[in-house]
């Protein structure tokens, strides 16, 4: 038998030429595992003297996700939002659920089904006055933080663009590239004046910043 080296198609004896491919026919596939079993290192190889095998080795560590700033206003906006959502479908499928107990209303329900579904309204009710109280503690918040982010506005503006660290940066380079390292600056230099800071608040301001210095420039 002879084989298609492209597309792996089995031809009988006598065929030489896979006619899809218009490529010559091979007596034997060579799959994918055979090929990494028959890898070898050169005997005269050197390794660099910083090479670690664990590199390659060891599956390298996923970054964690960027997280997309929301303001005190947006979180407390969604979060209120979210709770009378909850407490509006909660108190209308416990109303109706009362009503299906009482006879009022015939629901298509056994006893066991209506007395789940009634739990499970009163769950959301209970959720919806829980994210009122969660609200109400956040609005009381928004004017600190809210403050907490003009500190850091107004230090970067004063200190922290006249740090000597920026004189390291080498411009001459792409602008993408200068792009992220005046943000790792940028965050690096905030991270250690305001350690407390969130960590998308820091990325939100470090991208503000970079966008105030390139249109500026």
């Amino acid at each position: 038998m002879a084989w298609c080296p492209r597309c792996k198609n089995e031809y009988v004896e006598g065929i030489t030429h896979c006619p899809d491919c218009d490529v010559d026919l091979i007596d034997q596939l060579v799959t994918e595992s055979e090929k990494e079993e028959s890898l070898e290192i050169p005997e005269d190889y050197i390794f660099p003297e910083d090479f670690d095998p664990r590199s390659v080795l060891e599956p390298k560590e996923r970054p964690e996700p960027a997280r997309l700033y929301k303001s005190p206003q947006e979180r407390y906006a969604d979060l209120k939002s979210s709770a009378w959502t909850f407490l509006l479908m909660g108190g209308a499928g416990l109303v109706i659920m009362i009503l299906g107990w009482a006879g009022v209303l015939r629901l298509p329900l056994a006893p066991f089904a209506l007395g789940v579904m009634t739990a499970l309204f009163a769950a959301f009710v209970g959720i919806g006055i829980v994210s009122f109280r969660n609200a109400g503690k956040l609005r009381e918040n928004i004017d600190a933080e809210n403050a907490f982010t003009d500190s850091v506005i107004q230090w970067y503006h004063t200190e922290g663009q006249k740090s000597p660290a920026w004189n390291a940066l080498n411009t001459d380079q792409p602008e993408e590239l200068l792009y992220l390292q005046k943000s790792e600056l940028i965050q690096q230099l905030i991270k250690e004046q305001f350690p407390q800071i969130d960590q998308a608040l820091l990325e939100k301001l470090s991208d503000d910043f970079c966008e105030e210095d390139f249109s500026a420039s």
